[in-house]
């Protein structure tokens, strides 16, 4: 389960991402849950389909 304002590192390039909310985005015609999120030290926003993001960025302790 992805928690909201925490901290998140990318498995590969290692960069860490602050989980700002949900949204929906639509994936082949089909609205998926996804998740808005920013590096941690820009405000620039980004959005990843929720089971993507689970795969790819693990929560830092």
């Amino acid at each position: 389960m992805i928690k909201l304002n925490q901290t998140y590192t990318h498995y590969k390039n290692k960069q860490s991402y602050i989980t700002i909310n949900f949204c929906k985005i639509q994936e082949n015609d089909i609205w998926v849950k996804a998740v808005i999120y920013k590096p941690a030290d820009c405000e620039e926003l980004f959005v990843r389909e929720y089971k993507e993001f689970e795969e790819k960025f693990i929560l830092k302790p």
